[in-house]
């Protein structure tokens, strides 16, 4: 596990050097490869990307992939876990990225739910980092990482946040694919690249000579447009739309 590397710049590096090979995949089980690989150098040893909850889907049909460990995805899958599992329920209530001891349940009124926590650990599952995505429409998705002591130093939790959006979304692109119109303005194009390159707004205000509050409309503007929660999944969006490059 890498833990003596400088933390913000190393891991923002890794993040986009992550992006540019996640968007050269030609397949699901590629970017789920490339993903485990990547999430690994910080001590996280398993993943799942699914949808959210909803009336209609049970958590199987609701898997886009899954690397857990085979035993767990079994028990997990057989014993019908996911309407006790409290990270699972969680994303709902969250557009936030949270650790999953966040995640709040009663131990004496929710037994299930601790059970769930307490027989991850058996599968080194003790610690875990979850991304809610919140689509326009529909329940949305989450993507959660876990292991027994995972690194959550300087720079890990933006760059698995960054991560985690991208291999999601390539993911449901290669199983969904679908003909991208550009949507946003040559200048909501220009903020959302130099905030890629790590740009505040302010910084940005300098570059483009324009206001602190109009690169944040811009961002706002963009991430509308785009069905993104904040201006890091809008980044994500925009390239996997190819309305950007790095």
């Amino acid at each position: 596990m890498i833990r003596d590397e400088p933390g913000d710049t190393y891991w923002g590096g890794r993040a986009f050097a992550f992006v540019d090979a996640v968007e050269a995949t030609k397949s699901p089980e590629q970017v789920s490869l490339l993903f485990e690989k990547e999430i690994a150098q910080a001590g996280f040893s398993a993943f799942v990307m699914c949808g959210l909850p909803d009336a209609q889907t049970s958590f199987r049909d609701r898997i886009l992939a899954n690397g857990w460990p085979a035993e767990w995805s079994s028990i997990y899958l057989r014993e019908d876990l996911a309407p006790h599992d409290p990270v699972e329920r969680h994303c709902l209530r969250s557009v936030e990225p949270f650790d999953w001891s966040d995640a709040p349940y009663d131990v004496e009124a929710e037994p299930r739910a601790h059970m769930v926590m307490e027989r991850a650990k058996d599968f080194r599952m003790a610690q875990g980092f979850c991304v809610p995505i919140h689509y326009g429409e529909g329940p949305g998705a989450a993507v959660s990482i876990s292991g027994e002591r995972p690194d959550f130093g300087r720079g890990i939790r933006p760059a698995m946040h960054l991560m985690a959006l991208y291999a999601h979304n390539r993911v449901r692109s290669l199983l969904r694919p679908t003909v991208a119109k550009r949507v946003l303005t040559d200048r909501e194009r220009e903020v959302l690249r130099w905030t890629a390159a790590g740009k505040t707004s302010w910084e940005i205000s300098v570059i483009l000579n324009i206001s602190e509050r109009t690169a944040n409309a811009h961002i706002a503007s963009a991430a509308h447009k785009l069905d993104a929660p904040n201006r890091i999944a809008a980044v994500v969006n925009a390239l996997r739309r190819g309305e950007i490059a790095l």
